[in-house]
């Protein structure tokens, strides 16, 4: 599950003008706010377009999965289409929501400070916070993200080349980019570790007590929550047997291995939401084999490792293993 979180509070508090200005806006309707062209979808904010939508050659190289509209902080943010608000937080100090729409696809918004809640529905161009600082170094700005399932989307392209889209020709000579077939890896089976931990990232979650950032409850984080972007090679750290790989309810994909007797006691460890996985259980792995790749399956709220150690039956900070 994705970081520790505490839901965001609403924007009423931090801005005073916003309930008038949410007023006027059931007074006049989304129109006053922005303009739907005949899609039914709007820009969230009117600004000019400071960084568009770049995707890497390969997923787990960062890219650019969204693009940056300019604003100025307290700029009203505005629903791109109509939807249900499915996810309202705080991950890392950022305020962001998300969109579910209709065509099953998912805007993300970013840094906002809500004034909606979750399971609201909402029309395009209507008000669904407003922006703060932070995203961008020189400017407040809207990083704005369009996702269909795992996979990231130009947000510009949906709302039909709005801005400054950008369209490449390829060479006569180029090979089109490839996704690799579910269960697949993108990288050599065993590579050279270069940690202490199975992904290169930051601690975005800690083990133990944390808010949910989907339920919104406190429970026990059982694992430690590494920032990955999808497609990023999980590599294990010890050799040992996989006993399970496959898909375990709220932890979508999952692959779970024994690696015996590591410092005098028993070991497991567990790799969560990933996006594929390359191997079966009673399969036996290397230190440093690539057994799948970073994901958000399950219940998660963007691409990360999910990543939990078990030794002598009870559950363990990961990082203490060794």
């Amino acid at each position: 599950m994705n970081p520790g979180v505490l839901l965001v509070r609403t924007a009423q508090r931090h801005s005073p003008g916003l309930a008038l200005i949410l007023a006027v806006w059931l007074m006049l309707g989304p129109t006053a706010a922005a303009s739907a062209d005949a899609s039914g979808r709007v820009a969230p904010l009117p600004g000019p377009v400071l960084r568009g939508f770049q995707i890497a050659e390969y997923n787990w190289l960062p890219g650019h999965r969204g693009v940056d509209l300019a604003g100025t902080a307290g700029d009203l943010v505005t629903a791109a289409a109509a939807g249900t608000i499915s996810w309202v937080g705080v991950i890392d100090g950022v305020p962001m929501m998300t969109v579910q729409h209709p065509d099953g696809l998912r805007t993300t918004y970013q840094p906002v400070e809500a004034s909606v809640a979750a399971g609201q529905r909402v029309a395009a161009g209507q008000p669904i916070g407003v922006l703060t600082a932070g995203h961008c170094a020189q400017q407040a700005c809207l990083h704005w993200g369009l996702r269909d399932g795992d996979d990231y989307l130009d947000p510009l392209l949906w709302l039909g080349g709005w801005g400054e889209a950008e369209v490449r020709l390829l060479p006569r000579s180029a090979v089109p980019r490839q996704q690799p077939p579910p269960g697949a890896v993108e990288a050599t089976d065993v590579l050279p570790l270069t940690g202490d931990l199975p992904v290169a990232g930051p601690l975005t979650s800690g083990f133990g007590s944390r808010v949910n950032p989907i339920s919104g409850l406190a429970e026990f984080h059982d694992g430690i929550d590494i920032g990955a972007a999808c497609g990023a090679p999980v590599q294990v750290l010890w050799p040992g047997t996989v006993v399970f790989a496959g898909t375990a309810g709220g932890y979508g994909q999952r692959v779970e291995i024994d690696h015996g007797v590591i410092g005098g006691v028993q070991t497991r460890t567990s790799y969560s939401h990933l996006s594929g996985f390359g191997v079966s259980a009673g399969q036996h792995v290397a230190a440093g084999t690539v057994i799948g790749q970073v994901g958000s399956t399950g219940y998660s709220t963007g691409c990360h490792l999910h990543y939990s150690g078990v030794r002598n039956g009870a559950l363990v900070d990961p990082r203490t293993i060794g």
